[in-house]
This record gives C-alpha cells, sequence and structure tokens, in this order.
C-alpha cells in the first residue's frame, strides 16, 4: 500500500483528456478571434476616416454630398469595400455644422449554425466653411 501511495504522488502532469481540452479551446478561441477581428479592424478604419474628415474640413465643398464624396474617396483609398459613401448618414444641424453617423450591423458565420453579430455606431460633428 505504501508503495502504491509513493508511486501516485509521484506522477505528475497532464493527462490526453486534460490536453485535448486545452487544444479545443485554443482552436475555439482563435476561430472566435479570426473571424470577429476583421470586423473592428474595418470599424476602426472607417472611425479614422471620419476624424480625417472632421480635421480636414476645408478640403470639402458642397454640404452634405461634398462630406459624403470625401468619404467615398478615403474609402476607395483605404481599400474598404463593404461600405460605402451612402452609408454614412450626413445630417445638416445648424449653419454650416453637419453630424456624420455610421450606425451598423456586422454578421460573421463562426461555425455550424452559430454566427456573430457586432454592432458598431460613431459619430462626428463637421464645421464646413460658409
Amino acid at each position: 500500500m505504501y508503495s502504491m501511495a509513493r508511486r501516485h504522488s509521484a506522477q505528475r502532469g497532464m493527462g490526453m483528456l486534460g490536453f485535448i481540452v486545452i487544444i479545443a479551446l485554443v482552436a475555439f478561441f482563435a476561430t472566435i478571434v479570426l473571424k470577429v477581428g476583421p470586423l473592428y479592424l474595418d470599424f476602426w478604419t472607417l472611425r479614422t476616416i471620419m476624424e480625417e474628415v472632421k480635421a480636414n474640413p476645408q478640403q470639402i465643398e458642397g454640404g452634405a454630398r461634398g462630406i459624403t464624396a470625401a468619404i467615398d474617396k478615403r474609402l476607395n483609398v483605404n481599400s474598404v469595400y463593404g461600405r460605402k459613401g451612402s452609408d454614412f448618414k450626413v445630417k445638416k444641424v445648424d449653419g454650416g455644422l453637419y453630424r456624420v453617423t455610421l450606425d451598423y450591423e456586422d454578421r460573421v458565420h463562426l461555425f455550424f449554425n452559430v454566427d456573430a453579430v457586432a454592432a458598431f455606431k460613431h459619430e462626428i460633428e463637421v464645421q464646413l466653411q460658409p
């Protein structure tokens, strides 16, 4: 009995089942990151484009249409193909002040019948010269 207890306490390490569980968890989370990550990268690019438009209002002519055209140009330059300038809502607030809103959801298939839905919203105000 003594020798059996001694051998049992000397055994250390992870069993095969534990190793398979760890590999399955790593694969699960890696799949989620690889599928959902690009959605966030696209949103960050769109947010950067909106901030560039806000920072350079002197390059925009023509009110709401000019803002949409400026966004469209930047989308083309940054190779963003999932969105168009018309996806941005441009509303005149007061005088030369315009509110630009991007509000959308993206869905990506993960595995089997499981999808992930991510909702994004960003809003800026652009002051155009009269």
